[in-house]
Order: structure tokens, then C-alpha cells, then sequence
């Protein structure tokens, strides 16, 4: 391909919606064709996310099981959520796992940051390994996890592999620490 051609740019956008977990915002995009989108949406978070994949000194690692009101449906999934104002992420990993696993972990690797659907929003997920993962009490919140449990890499594997883990942030996650050899 020779030349480059000009990025997409948003002509003006105006709010439609706005909380404080997401804003849409409806925007006017101007293609580098000379095409003209009216209505292109864009979600907006104002808050990054952080997700811990938890492993025990055995080599299994801790997820928590829980109800999704969207897709109406339990999913385990690694502990995850969003990272406050006044925290780094890495505080927020910490403070993940122990809000929603009841679990610690003596060492944090973190292995990056990534857009899950950045066609569309400005979502970001921060992702980490916790080593020497340890459950040390029961979940903060009852109405948000029903359980946790340990599972050994051969059954993660074959929980990717049959389509039994629906959630993308610990599809992304656990894959990711498989790659890097922390599973």
C-alpha cells in the first residue's frame, strides 16, 4: 500500500447519556473516503478496569463464580473491576481480589493494558498475575459472587477449549498468562 491515508475524525459529537459507569456519546465521523457517518456511537468509560488471574503456589488458579444480568447466565471468572480515581491499578488488582475472591497474592506481575472492543468505546482492561494466591476470607459482597474455586490448568484449558468460559476479560487474561508461562 502507498500513502497513507487520513485518519477518521469526528466532525462533533454531543452527549445522549451520561452515568458514572458509561457515556454515549453520538458523533459525526467524517471517513477518509470523504464519507460522512450521522450517527456513529461512541461509549466512553470513565474509569479503566483491572483483572487478576490468581495462582496458588500449586499452579491452580482461583475464580470467582458469578450471575451476569446481560447475558443472563453464571460464568467463573477471574477477579476484575474497576479501578478508582484515587488508586493505581495495581491497588485495584489488590483490592479486586480480596473484594471478590476473599484471597491475596504476595506478588503482582503485570502483563499490559489492552481495548477489548475499541471499534466502539474507549473501554480498558489492565491485566495481572497474582503469585502465591492465598484465599484468606470469604467474597465482600454476597449479591455479587456466589463462590470461588480452584481449577488446575488442564481443566482451564479444557474449559477455553469446549466454550464453558464466556467472559472476554478472562478469556483474555487467562490466555494471556498461558502465553507468558504464569499458568
Amino acid at each position: 500500500m502507498t500513502g497513507k491515508r487520513s485518519p477518521q475524525q469526528i466532525l462533533e459529537q454531543r452527549l445522549a447519556y451520561d452515568s458514572p459507569w458509561i457515556r454515549l456519546w453520538v458523533a459525526r465521523v467524517l471517513l477518509p473516503d470523504g464519507t460522512i457517518i450521522p450517527q456513529y456511537h461512541l461509549l466512553d468509560y470513565p474509569k479503566e478496569a483491572v483483572c487478576v488471574v490468581p495462582v496458588g503456589d500449586d499452579g491452580r488458579v482461583l475464580m470467582v463464580y458469578q450471575y451476569r444480568l446481560v447475558p443472563q447466565c453464571y460464568d467463573w471468572e477471574v477477579p476484575a473491576g474497576a479501578i478508582e480515581t484515587v488508586e493505581s491499578a495495581e491497588a485495584a488488582a489488590r483490592r479486586e481480589l480480596a473484594e471478590e475472591a476473599g484471597a491475596t497474592a504476595s506478588e503482582l506481575i503485570y502483563l499490559g493494558r489492552y481495548n477489548p472492543s475499541n471499534g466502539t468505546s474507549n473501554q480498558a482492561f489492565h491485566v495481572f498475575v497474582g503469585r502465591h494466591a492465598l484465599v484468606v476470607g470469604a467474597p465482600a459482597d454476597p449479591n455479587e459472587i456466589e463462590k470461588v474455586g480452584w481449577f488446575p490448568r488442564a481443566e482451564i484449558r479444557q474449559m477455553i477449549r469446549s466454550n464453558a468460559l464466556k467472559d472476554g476479560l478472562t478469556l483474555t487474561a487467562l490466555l494471556w498468562a498461558m502465553q507468558e508461562d504464569h499458568l
